[in-house]
């Protein structure tokens, strides 16, 4: 990556970003994983103000280049809910910076292992990062079934 990129604490501000930034990675980056209904109930009903509660606890970090938002993650101690990074962007180290920012948040205080389930394109950027599979899995989205593969870090 040519310029600087740096993580910050996500803010109020950022959340029509992060939403757009979701929608558009989602679409591309999955497309080759999931189906467009599935794509399609994944991301309905979404907005930016269902981002605010994660960013208003300090969960959500936004990766940025200058003043521009190419990433964001969302943590909770055990656990890594979130990782996705524009397009553009992907292949520029964005989503490893992300990565081990979130796993320090996810482990702190006690916790040490760390758990999230993978979407199936992600599946190998987390093994190559030392996460190991536990089991494949489906969620529901908006009564739309996803395949998941629930992944752990152990300390």
């Amino acid at each position: 990556m040519t310029q600087t990129l740096t993580i910050r604490q996500a803010t109020d501000g950022d959340a029509c970003r992060i939403h757009a930034l979701h929608t558009q990675s989602v679409r591309a980056l999955c497309k080759d994983h999931y189906s467009p209904e599935q794509i399609s109930g994944w991301l309905k009903n979404r907005s930016p103000q269902g981002y605010l509660p994660g960013i208003g606890n300090g969960e959500m970090f936004v990766a940025e280049t200058s003043s521009q938002i190419v990433g964001f993650g969302h943590a909770t101690p055990g656990e890594i809910h979130a990782i996705y990074v524009a397009p553009e962007s992907t292949q520029q180290g964005v989503g490893s910076l992300l990565l081990a920012h979130v796993i320090k948040k996810a482990r702190a205080g006690s916790h040490q292992d760390v758990c999230l389930e993978a979407t199936l394109n992600a599946q190998d950027f987390y093994k190559k990062a030392g996460f190991v599979e536990v089991e494949q899995s489906m969620v529901k989205r908006n009564n739309t079934l996803l395949p998941v593969v629930r992944m752990i870090l152990t300390a």
